[in-house]
């Protein structure tokens, strides 16, 4: 009977993890819509489309954490996708603060200052997390799978705070003078509730594949390979036998 390593093994808490973020955040985009005071088929069909895409992203992640034996699972895991969720949670913070606290606290500096602030830990977050597995593992293929998961972590936390914000606290945004700003400014004939919720909506969406997978992808790439090629053609010192 063969025996499987230790490192094969997944995470528990990896699956009941992305099975939650999703579900919330599909259930959350819907919700959001049927709460809305007008109704909009093109609203519509961007929830359903973010809702199915984050079903379908768990879908295929929950298939690839039980691959019989993938070579490094536990610590692609546990390093990608945990520091991913962590990452997520700063997401989180972040919208909360944009949206939930003061305006004389959230202010337009501030906000930026905070967004651009989070965007590079999350950035930083993800590369080390790729650079580390890669120079654990010496596999870069490995480093690439921690910083996609990563970027899975990262953009589900991201997409599920936006989710919420919008299904629960709409009026928040709504009352947000800079949102009233924008608003007047690109859409004012639309239905505040509408435009806010477009906007909100293609925001979940940008941050759960973009911001998410899709950094998430690249920065594995470029963070694994820089490391197994620092690790493998760095120059050798010459030893005394060779010298003579």
């Amino acid at each position: 009977m063969a025996i499987v390593g230790a490192a094969s093994y997944r995470p528990v808490w990896a699956r009941p993890a992305l099975a939650a973020a999703g579900a919330v955040i599909a259930v959350a985009v819907v919700v959001a819509v049927v709460r809305l005071p007008v109704r909009d088929a093109a609203v519509w069909a961007e929830s359903l489309t973010v809702a199915v895409s984050a079903v379908l992203l768990v879908a295929v992640t929950w298939w690839l954490t039980g691959r019989a034996d993938p070579r490094d699972r536990r610590v692609v895991l546990t390093w990608g996708l945990g520091s991913g969720l962590v990452l997520g949670g700063l997401w989180i913070a972040e919208i909360a603060f944009n949206n939930l606290t003061p305006h004389s606290v959230s202010t337009a500096g501030a906000r930026g200052v905070l967004d651009n602030l989070t965007w590079a830990v999350v950035g930083v977050g993800t590369v080390a997390a790729a650079g580390g597995v890669a120079a654990r593992t010496g596999r870069w293929r490995s480093g690439l799978r921690a910083g996609v998961w990563s970027g899975v972590g990262s953009g589900l936390g991201a997409a599920l705070g936006g989710a919420v914000l919008l299904a629960g606290f709409r009026s928040f945004v709504e009352a947000d003078p800079l949102m009233r700003d924008e608003w007047r400014l690109r859409d004012g004939g639309v239905d505040l509730s509408l435009y806010v919720t477009r906007e909100t909506m293609a925001g979940v969406g940008g941050h759960l594949w973009v911001l998410g997978v899709g950094q998430g992808a690249v920065l594995g790439l470029l963070a694994s390979s820089v490391v197994i090629a620092a690790t493998r053609y760095r120059p050798r010192r010459a030893t005394p036998e060779a010298a003579a």
